[in-house]
C-alpha cells in the first residue's frame, strides 16, 4: 500500500500497525514508531513530540542499540575468537547495505514517509529507518529483551550472515 495519497492520521496508524506487524512488537508510544519512519526532511509531530530532523535521531540510537546487541551476543557466546571477529559481525550486520536490504525485504519501504522532495527511498533513508526503529523499540520497552527480539525477526544477527 502506498501512503502517498492517504491522511497523516492514516499514514500514521498504517506504519505504526505495519512496524508492529513486521517487528512483531507492540509499541506502547506509537508516536515512536511514526518518527521512525519519518525521513529526513519530513517535518512532522507525532503525540506532543515534534521531530524537525525526521528519524535521524532515533537511527543514531539505533545503530549503537544494533551494536551493543551484537557485541553482547558475541561476548556472552561461545565466540572466543579476537575482537576482529566482532569488528566484521557488526560491519557485516550493521552495514548501510544489509540495513538496506533488510528493510527492503521486511516491506518497510511501504512504510517511509518521505520528504516533500524525495521521490524514491534511497539507501541510506532505508538504512537509517531501520535503525530507528530499532532505537524506537529500545525507548519503548526500555531494554534489550525486545530490541534483541526484533533483530532476530528481521534477521539483523550474527549467525544471520
Amino acid at each position: 500500500m502506498s501512503l502517498r495519497n492517504v491522511s497523516l492520521t492514516e499514514k500514521m496508524e498504517c506504519a505504526v500497525a505495519g512496524i508492529q506487524d513486521i517487528t512483531g512488537y507492540t509499541f506502547s508510544d506509537p508516536a515512536l514508531v511514526w518518527e521512525a519512519v519519518c525521513a529526513a526532511g519530513s517535518f512532522t509531530s507525532g503525540g506532543n513530540r515534534t521531530f524537525p530532523d525526521g528519524n535521524k535521531r532515533l537511527a543514531v540510537l539505533g545503530d549503537t542499540v544494533l551494536q551493543l546487541a551484537l557485541a553482547e551476543d558475541w561476548y556472552g557466546g561461545k565466540d572466543t575468537r579476537a575482537p576482529e571477529i566482532f569488528t566484521g559481525i557488526r560491519q557485516a550486520v550493521g552495514s548501510k547495505i544489509n540495513l538496506n536490504l533488510v528493510g527492503r525485504t521486511a516491506n518497510i519501504s511501504a512504510l517511509v514517509n518521505l520528504s516533500p522532495s524525495q521521490r524514491t527511498i534511497a539507501p541510506s533513508t532505508m538504512a537509517a529507518t531501520v535503525e530507528a526503529i530499532l532505537g524506537a523499540v529500545y525507548i519503548d520497552s526500555q531494554g534489550m529483551t525486545a530490541v534483541k527480539a526484533v533483530l532476530q525477526t528481521l534477521g539483523l544477527t550474527r549467525s544471520s550472515m
